[in-house]
């Protein structure tokens, strides 16, 4: 299975048009974090660190410690977009 920034930016898009929980959103990180590490996904080279570090940011979502904002969300999402 491929990921891609792309997917991560479709993600989180998602759950900022209320289509998919901010849990949902952290679950399905987790997996692909899980999947990335267990070799499962084909991450293009010259995205892997960002798609990691977003992962890492995104699986702890629904933690009340570590909930993003709209904004910061929002800037990951830039973040993503301009690799």
């Amino acid at each position: 299975m491929d990921l891609t920034c792309d997917d991560l930016v479709a993600a989180i898009a998602e759950h900022l048009a209320g289509r998919i929980s901010r849990g949902q959103l952290a679950a399905w990180a987790f997996d692909r974090f899980y999947e990335l590490e267990q070799g499962e996904l084909i991450v293009p080279l010259d995205e892997e660190a960002i798609i990691r570090d977003a992962l890492d940011e995104l699986m702890f979502a629904d933690d009340e410690p570590f909930v993003l904002s709209e904004r910061e969300l929002r800037q990951l999402m830039d973040r993503l977009a301009q690799v």
